[in-house]
């Protein structure tokens, strides 16, 4: 189990541009870019009863667990069950590859048949399922574009202002009140900065000068407080 340090910043279209150019020849686009130089990242997220992981965050708990479904440009051909579990600014990724019969019968809140899985991830959510009735809660969608770097592994991905995605779920009546739009925010991208071990040198030199503002900002609790639920 490898944990990862992540690091957000608030940034708009003048800084990322900036940025793209010092890590022009340094960096590379991630292989899974489209011709506009991003893909699109759809998600489901879980909670239980008690909406535990959305309280967690609010409160800033220094280590918390998400569990997610995610696909990519809205291709169900590969989709995987996430528990991205967090210490601080460190975390790891915990994931199974599920197939589409699995995917709707969780988009329709049923997760009775994660009871009859082996695999560890599958175990851990049945437990919290059985306990706790986890259940979906908010689906959303966002445009990422991604530049690596193999030493230290580092990622830089720019992420866009969340949208509906498209997806149909089966949710609780407590939950019919979250039918607003996501609104226009002061900067317009999201920086995440991803590495193992430690930020080389010749990548904390990109950064260095630039207008970035450090955010805590959870995708999850702004798509619960925003209402990033399926236009029906």
């Amino acid at each position: 189990m490898r944990y990862r340090y992540e690091h957000k910043y608030l940034i708009n279209a003048q800084t990322a541009a900036i940025l793209r150019g010092r890590a022009s020849g340094i960096m590379q686009p991630d292989a899974y870019a489209d011709e506009n130089g991003g893909y699109t990242v759809n998600n489901v997220y879980l909670d239980d009863r008690y909406d535990s992981y959305y309280a967690a965050k609010q409160l800033g708990q220094y280590s918390r667990d998400k569990y997610r479904i995610r696909h990519y440009n809205n291709d169900l051909s590969f989709i995987r069950l996430e528990r991205k579990h967090k210490e601080g600014i460190l975390n790891f990724k915990e994931t199974q590859t599920i197939t589409r019969e699995q995917y709707a019968m969780i988009q329709k809140g049923d997760l009775s048949f994660s009871l009859a899985e082996t695999a560890p991830l599958w175990q851990r959510l049945a437990n919290l399922h059985r306990l706790r009735a986890m259940r979906p809660t908010v689906a959303f969608a966002y445009r990422r574009e991604t530049l690596t770097y193999k030493p230290g592994t580092v990622r830089l991905t720019f992420d866009s202002p969340l949208f509906d995605s498209g997806e149909r779920l089966t949710l609780p009546p407590m939950h019919s009140k979250y039918v607003k739009t996501y609104g226009s925010q002061p900067y317009s991208l999201l920086l995440e900065v991803k590495y193992a071990g430690f930020l080389p040198e010749i990548i904390q030199r990109l950064l260095n000068g630039l207008p970035l503002v450090h955010t805590e900002m959870s995708k999850y609790a702004v798509a619960r407080e925003q209402g990033l639920l399926p236009r029906k």
